[in-house]
């Protein structure tokens, strides 16, 4: 048995394929593993094995070894390889006022763009999966605007039904426990600015 990150493997092959996906040289590999016949057959085979891909990591049994792969993939490279089709993207203008160095307010104007992607269940591994409703996964990606950071948010086809990634991402917030509607999501939006 093998570990990385707390989650044990069988399969060592898998592990190194892992590690070549996080760019580790076989230095750094071997400095993971002490036990002779796991050293000797690092030596013999990493330089020779390629990076998992998203695929082979998405067909892992287990969830948590799945996790693990996937850590190592950027939102972007998931949503090329995975062939996500983009549903619809919308851009909103809005301004804040934000202070300088020397607490003086200042106007700042930035877009918020939301984008509603569409991917095929099976591109995920899930299609045989029977607690799985639709054959279409949807998410919506949007960037925050404080922090720049990148977000792929999960939303069910019903909210991505119109085609609207404004739609998508308003299904994203709740009010009393129900998901608001598009102009609510806009007055929201645009009274933050």
């Amino acid at each position: 048995m093998y570990y990385s990150q707390g989650i044990k493997f069988e399969d060592l092959t898998i592990l190194l394929r892992i590690y070549k996906k996080q760019e580790k040289t076989l230095s750094e590999v071997l400095h993971l593993f002490s036990q002779p016949n796991s050293l000797a057959m690092i030596e013999m085979q990493y330089e020779k094995l390629l990076p998992i891909t998203i695929q082979e990591a998405l067909r892992l049994d287990n969830a948590e070894q799945r996790m693990v792969a996937l850590r190592n993939f950027s939102p972007e490279e998931l949503i090329t390889q995975i062939n996500a089709e983009l549903i619809d993207s919308q851009t909103i203008e809005k301004k804040q006022i934000r202070w300088d160095k020397d607490l003086q307010p200042y106007e700042y104007c930035y877009k918020d763009t939301y984008s509603l992607y569409k991917v095929a269940a099976s591109a995920l591994g899930i299609e045989e999966r029977s607690w799985w409703r639709s054959l279409d996964i949807y998410f919506v990606k949007c960037q925050c605007a404080s922090t720049d950071r990148l977000y792929y948010l999960y939303v069910p086809a019903e909210a991505a039904e119109a085609k609207d990634a404004i739609t998508a991402i308003a299904w994203t917030m709740q009010i009393e426990g129900k998901p608001i509607n598009k102009e609510q999501y806009l007055s929201f939006m645009y009274s933050e600015t």
